[in-house]
């Protein structure tokens, strides 16, 4: 709930401040100059800040055998990328004539580590959580579009967007030990990978002050295509197997996204503004896994099986974001 309102807040905030920029009547944000090519202005600049997200990816899909029983299973998954904060950087060109406008950005952040769960395990039945050890956390966006003025101070915008978020997965604990005891005894390999694709075609309204600009954007029909790989190797044992479960989420939902720049000081030949961004999204629709494995002796293959399943299941993502950024001007 407090995410919530911390995103409804910026959302608003994204409206009224340059609402109320504007009546203080203060310098304009455009008045420090730009590139002029053929009577397009360009002005291109420099991102830099901190970025915290979340994901979530439900796939409830119902555990289909007993081990030792029916040896190919399938087990829910809630994947949890819980506070990944991230430093972030980025670059930006604005080309503008008359009433007409054109942006293109890119955004990637510093590689880290971060905190993962996931409160079922696909090759126990799902009987536990288990907490993972996330590694080379990488974020990139790319973004395009343009604005056509309807007033002074508003402006309609459209363009698309395509995000990118992987993650590697390794070291996992559950409450039990049992993973845990499983690796230290047998040397057994457990590790999994995530990585989610979002392409967001999008339209919106940008509102201008005098030194500041807020941008609201929807997209109705934001898709996702998410896929998480868990892999556990069976290793110094008579037999050598593995066991291989993948799930995938593909499908469109919502995404809607505020941001605000606020200029806050300008150099001679440098603008600096501050800037503050929230975006949320929402997906439902059908999510699948896809379960094999195999147990060999000395090469020969002792026994196979696998098995399909799918459930309905939801993606959901946040991101709030801020820093400073650096217009360079002619």
């Amino acid at each position: 709930m407090p995410r919530c309102r911390t995103g409804v807040l910026i959302l608003l905030a994204v409206l009224l401040v340059p609402a109320i920029c504007t009546a203080q009547e203060l310098p304009s944000l455009y008045a420090i100059g730009s590139l002029n090519v053929g009577g397009v202005g360009i002005v291109p600049s420099l991102k830099v800040g901190y970025q915290s997200m979340a994901v979530n990816i439900n796939v409830p899909v119902p555990f289909s055998g007993i081990f030792g029983l029916e040896l190919a299973t399938a087990s829910t998954l809630d994947f949890k990328l819980q506070d990944a904060g991230v430093w972030i950087g980025g670059v930006r060109v604005d080309a503008r004539r008359g009433g007409l406008s054109l942006f293109v950005t890119a955004e990637g952040n510093a590689s880290k580590s971060a905190r993962v769960s996931t409160q079922s395990d696909p090759f126990w039945a799902g009987f536990f959580p288990v907490y993972w050890r996330g590694s080379n956390l990488q974020w990139w966006s790319i973004d395009g579009g343009g604005a056509v003025d309807v007033s002074r101070d508003l402006a309609i915008i459209a363009g698309f967007k395509a995000e990118q978020l992987s993650l590697n997965l390794a070291d996992p604990i559950d409450p039990t030990g049992v993973i845990r005891q499983f690796q230290a005894q047998f040397g057994d390999r457990y590790s999994s990978d995530f990585l989610t694709k979002l392409w967001v075609p999008y339209f919106g309204l940008r509102v201008e002050g005098f030194n500041s600009t807020g941008t609201l954007i929807i997209s109705p029909y934001t898709w996702a295509n998410v896929t998480i790989p868990f892999r556990y190797l069976f290793i110094d044992t008579p037999f050598f197997g593995y066991e291989d479960a993948r799930y995938n989420f593909n499908n469109g939902g919502v995404l809607l996204e505020g941001d605000i720049d606020y200029r806050v000081q300008a150099f001679a030949n440098v603008g600096c503004t501050l800037w503050l961004k929230g975006t949320w999204c929402q997906i439902r629709g059908q999510g699948y896994e896809g379960y094999q494995g195999a147990v060999t002796n000395l090469g020969n293959i002792v026994a196979s099986f696998s098995s399909q399943a799918s459930a309905a299941g939801s993606f959901s993502s946040y991101i709030l974001a801020g820093g400073l950024s650096f217009l360079y001007t002619f």
